[in-house]
């Protein structure tokens, strides 16, 4: 698949990551969704060409269903999904500003989200026969979780397996699914981190070129060398990013 020509779905798509996407996939007659839940961000794109906003917090299954049946009504010819949004909570489970209210929503978030749009839109195409793509932003931490964000962690592990599970299911048909694996990257969710990061316009333009070069697993920056690392030693990488 290219990506000209293309109705695109990106969630989280007002800032870090996704808002990256979004300015770099708005050209090439792209016509761009970008759905945030906060309605005074999508304000932003009040004056931009070929871009369409949708208010919803991914945090409620009703509202989730709501907005991607809404989606399709309005904009039927969609054929790429970016489950880019995500939230990520720091303290540990044992620290006294832990919110327990805070699983859910991060499972939400993160997991359950993603799979409600993917059923939806894979629906959607099959019946209407179109060349489609669904594309996972996933991280490191999804095959070495760190101490602290373990639910974030958790739901990064859950990501990386449903990717797989469901190009298996999509072999053959008109969709396929794409996961993207980052490193660190600068963004407002690692605000304050003093790691080394990648700036959001560089992993924006490694995931549109892995994906246009069909990557099934897209690898971006220092990520690339995980496969070799974890092959050589395991506990080397999953000690390193123990305390990312």
């Amino acid at each position: 698949m290219n990506l000209t020509n293309r109705t695109i779905i990106i969630t989280g798509g007002t800032s870090g990551i996704g808002l990256e996407l979004v300015n770099q996939l708005n050209v090439h007659n792209n016509k761009i969704i970008v759905v945030s839940k906060s309605a005074k961000k999508l304000q932003l794109f009040n004056e931009r060409n070929n871009i369409y906003t949708f208010a919803c917090n991914l945090a409620s299954k009703e509202e989730t269903l709501k907005c991607i049946n809404d989606i399709v009504k309005q904009h039927p010819d969609i054929s790429v999904l970016i489950n880019n949004a995500a939230v990520q909570f720091t303290p540990y489970f044992s620290d006294p500003e832990f919110n327990i209210d805070s699983i859910d929503e991060e499972i939400q978030v993160n997991l359950t989200a993603p799979i409600l749009l993917s059923a939806v839109l894979i629906k959607h195409w099959k019946n209407n026969h179109i060349q489609s793509a669904i594309i996972n932003i996933s991280s490191a931490l999804a095959l070495f979780p760190k101490t602290s964000s373990a639910v974030y962690c958790a739901t990064k592990a859950a990501l990386h397996n449903f990717s797989h599970a469901l190009n298996y299911q999509l072999k053959n048909s008109v969709s396929q699914c794409h996961e993207v694996i980052l490193p660190l990257v600068d963004t407002p969710m690692t605000r304050g981190r003093e790691n080394k990061k990648i700036s959001a316009i560089s992993a924006a333009q490694q995931i549109i070129k892995g994906f246009q070069q069909q990557k099934f697993i897209i690898f971006v920056g220092k990520t690339k060398f995980l496969p070799l690392l974890a092959r050589i030693s395991p506990a080397l990488v999953a000690n390193l990013l123990k305390g990312s």
